[in-house]
């Protein structure tokens, strides 16, 4: 057995792993505790009414001001019993929302109540009403129910004080649905991260312009543009940068005075022609974090222009993707108020064979092709690798990854497999 994973059950902490064979490489563990340690803390907070804080990262703990449910309360149509007999005479009705006190039952009383009415004084339960034979004011029961039958009491769900909303999670439905429950109209939220986007190179043109002969449109901005198409961010296009150092200083430096973090993509190799590192130094910033053991995606780069946070992607639109992925967005998610995750693959085997990554921890489009008899999924690489590529990735279903330190891949070997869903998230 090769090193790296050696079995299906180790694949879900292969990206919390420090395998590196590399002394010139970080491992992506140690990257992304580097890119998350550059970050002081959250952006501030602003309180946001319920109608808006859909996808927006809560700031504080939110407590209900109020027991759920409210009052006891009828959990179905049926009548509302006094006692555990079988023949009741019924008092009164009772419909959710009606208004003044419900009138008190006694032994042998019953109440006709419907789903949501509170519950009456005296009532022990709540006998179904297709469970209970009516004739005139009086009802007759097939069985005796129980005591507390089909009655919601009040605060069983949540007690007044209890938090409903934690600190530092982002906001959907079902969090909005407990909020407006327990009658919160707003909730202290990481106001929206700026985040400009910045692509280098003067062989860019922007999607639509005509091109010509040695230039290819810039697909960086607009798939980093749509990854992070949140309500807890503001993207700012920062349009192209051409290779000019002085230039790239001065856009830098405006770019620090607007965002709260700038994704720049291109010129983080060492190339003449890679002018990020000197640019930054120029602008009086300093970067922290270069070469992780990512195949594609090695030449990364995170730190600071003045206030603003730098996060430098490689230039070829997968390499960029996968280095925001599994490092960019650690820097972001801390900015936003949330607690950075690890990438958890999902357990997998390989379809395919080939020679192993190496000391890189190697991202490839997949396809799935199904489960195997223990329902392991089953992946096919796509394509012939390469960081520029971009067909592959439309036939797949997610990203293989292939563990860092294999001499060869078999099919039926132990792999990772990130869906799309987990693999662009932020």
């Amino acid at each position: 057995m090769t090193a790296g994973v050696r079995s299906i059950g180790e694949v879900g902490s292969l990206l919390a792993s420090d395998i590196c064979g590399d002394p010139g490489l970080l491992s992506a563990m140690s990257a992304q505790e580097r890119a998350a340690a550059l970050v002081a803390g959250p952006v501030k907070a602003e309180t946001v009414d319920l109608a808006r804080l859909r996808g927006r990262i809560s700031a504080e703990d939110v407590v209900s001001p109020t027991p759920l449910p409210p009052f006891d309360h009828s959990a179905m149509d049926g009548y509302a019993v006094a006692s555990l007999d079988l023949d009741h005479v019924v008092r009164s009705r009772l419909a959710a929302g009606a208004s003044g006190e419900p009138e008190t039952l006694r032994p042998g009383d019953a109440a006709r109540i419907f789903t949501g009415a509170p519950l009456p004084p005296g009532a022990v339960a709540v006998a179904m009403q297709e469970r209970a034979r009516r004739e005139g004011d009086r009802i007759r029961l097939e069985f005796r129910p129980d005591h507390g039958a089909n009655i919601r009491r009040r605060g069983e769900d949540v007690a007044a004080g209890d938090v409903i909303v934690p600190a530092g999670v982002r906001l959907d439905a079902r969090h909005l649905a407990i909020l407006a429950s327990a009658g919160v109209e707003a909730v202290a939220v990481r106001r929206p991260v700026v985040v400009g986007l910045m692509s280098t190179g003067d062989e860019l043109l922007r999607p639509g312009e005509p091109l010509r002969a040695g230039r290819i449109h810039d697909a960086n901005r607009p798939m980093l543009a749509a990854i992070l198409a949140r309500p807890s961010h503001e993207v700012v296009d920062l349009g192209v940068a051409p290779d000019d150092r002085p230039t790239l200083t001065k856009l830098l430096l405006e770019a620090a005075e607007r965002c709260d973090v700038i994704v720049t993509s291109g010129a983080t190799s060492v190339g003449d022609e890679d002018h990020l590192a000197a640019s930054v130094s120029a602008a009086g910033g300093r970067l922290d974090l270069a070469r992780v053991a990512l195949k594609p995606g090695k030449p990364v780069v995170v730190g600071h222009v003045g206030g603003a946070v730098l996060i430098g992607l490689p230039g070829n639109p997968f390499a960029a993707l996968v280095a925001h992925m599994l490092i960019g967005r650690v820097a972001l998610e801390r900015l936003a108020g949330l607690t950075p995750r690890p990438l958890r693959p999902l357990p997998a085997i390989a379809a395919f064979g080939q020679r192993g990554p190496g000391s890189r921890t190697e991202f490839a489009p997949a396809a799935l092709l199904g489960a195997d008899s223990r329902g392991v999924l089953r992946v096919e690489k796509l394509g012939r690798g390469g960081s520029a590529r971009l067909a592959p990735l439309i036939a797949a279903d997610g990203l293989a990854v292939i563990p860092a330190g294999r001499e060869e891949i078999r099919p039926g070997d132990p792999i990772g497999f990130l869906p799309f869903e987990a693999a662009m998230e932020l």
